[in-house]
C-alpha cells in the first residue's frame, strides 16, 4: 500500500486484486448466511405482496398460519435452492463492486467533505446494484414462483425449465427493469446510511464491533426498504404474473393498475415484513461481511 500526497492510503494493482478477492469471499459468505436465516420471512412477504386485491390481503400472522397449515414448515423454504445457487455470486459482486467504486470515487478517507463522501457512497451503491442484479433477478424470480407453489413445480430446476418453456427466457427477467429502478435508489440510500451509522456507533474504526454493524445495517435496511416498497410490490407482481393469471405489460403498467385497483394500500402491501426483513437481514449481512473482512485481513490492503 502506498500513500497519496493527501495522506490517504492508495492501493496498487496487486492490492486491488487482493482486496477485491477478500471482498468477494466475504460478500458471498455474508449473502449465504443472510438468506439462510431470513428466507422464511421472505416467503411470507412474497405471499402478502402477491395478493391481488384488498379482499385477499393477509396480515403477516395470518399468512404465516395459512402457509404452515397448507405446506408445513418446509413450505417456508420452498425455492431456497435457487437462492443457494445465486446468493453467493450475486453478493460477492454486490459487496466487491461497492468497495471498488467507493475507493475510486472517493467515498472513504478524510480528504473529501462529508457531503461528497455521502454522494460517492450512494453512487457506489447504485453501481453495485446495476452489476449484481443481472445474477440476482433470475434467481429471485424462480425463488418467488417456488415460494407461491401455485403450479406444483417438483423442484427448482423443474421450475426453471417450465418457466423457460412456457413463458420464455425473458420471463426470468420480467422484473429486471423494476428491480433496477427499485435497487438503484434503495442502494443509494442504503450504503451511505450504513456508513454514517457505522461511524457514529463504532468507538474504534479499526476494530470489529458486531453490535455496531448489526445496528447500523439494521437502521439502513429499514430506511431504504420503506422508501422503495411500491417498487417491490410491482416487482413481485411481475415475477409471479404467470402463476396467478393476471398480466402486466411492464413496471409502469403494474404500478398504475395497482394504484387504480388497490390505492395506497396496494403500494404498502408487505411493507412491515419488508422493513423487518431488510433491517434484520442487513444487520446480519453487514455483521457477517465485516467479520470476514476482518478475518481475511482486508485492512492490510487499505485501512478504511
Amino acid at each position: 500500500v502506498s500513500t497519496q500526497s493527501t495522506g490517504e492510503p492508495k492501493m496498487d494493482f496487486e492490492d486491488e486484486v487482493g482486496a477485491s478477492t477478500v471482498h468477494m469471499a466475504a460478500g458471498a459468505l455474508a449473502g449465504s448466511a443472510e438468506h439462510l436465516v431470513m428466507f422464511p420471512l421472505d416467503t411470507i412477504k412474497t405471499h402478502v405482496q402477491s395478493a391481488r386485491s384488498s379482499s385477499t390481503e393477509q396480515s403477516l400472522l395470518s399468512t404465516t398460519k395459512r402457509v404452515l397449515q397448507a405446506r408445513g414448515v418446509s413450505g417456508l423454504y420452498r425455492g431456497f435452492s435457487a437462492v443457494l445457487l445465486g446468493a453467493g455470486p450475486a453478493h460477492a459482486i454486490y459487496f466487491a463492486s461497492y468497495e471498488f467504486f467507493k475507493y475510486h470515487l472517493g467515498g472513504q478517507g478524510s480528504h473529501h467533505g462529508q457531503l461528497y463522501q455521502t454522494i460517492a457512497q450512494g453512487l457506489s451503491g447504485a453501481c453495485s446494484s446495476l452489476l449484481s442484479e443481472g445474477i440476482h433477478t433470475p434467481m429471485d424470480t424462480i425463488k418467488q414462483k417456488r415460494q407461491l407453489s401455485m403450479k406444483g413445480y417438483s423442484g427448482t430446476f423443474d421450475c426453471f425449465r417450465t418457466v423457460v418453456r412456457t413463458e420464455g427466457f425473458k420471463a426470468l427477467y420480467a422484473s429486471y427493469t423494476t428491480t433496477l429502478i427499485m435497487g438503484v435508489p434503495f442502494n443509494f440510500f442504503y450504503f451511505p446510511t450504513y456508513e454514517f451509522l457505522r461511524k457514529m456507533l463504532k468507538s474504534d474504526p479499526n476494530k470489529y464491533d458486531p453490535i455496531a454493524h448489526v445496528c447500523a445495517g439494521g437502521g439502513a435496511g429499514a430506511f431504504a426498504a420503506g422508501m422503495t416498497n411500491p417498487f417491490d410490490v410491482s416487482k413481485t407482481r411481475l415475477q409471479t404474473q404467470g402463476d396467478v393469471g393476471k398480466r402486466y405489460s411492464g413496471m409502469l403498467d403494474s404500478l398504475k393498475r395497482i394504484w387504480i385497483e388497490e390505492g395506497l394500500r396496494g403500494y404498502t402491501k408487505g411493507i412491515v415484513p419488508r422493513m423487518i426483513f431488510y433491517s434484520t437481514s442487513a444487520g446480519l449481512s453487514w455483521a457477517t461481511y465485516e467479520y470476514f473482512k476482518h478475518l481475511f485481513g482486508a485492512d492490510k490492503y487499505l485501512k478504511t
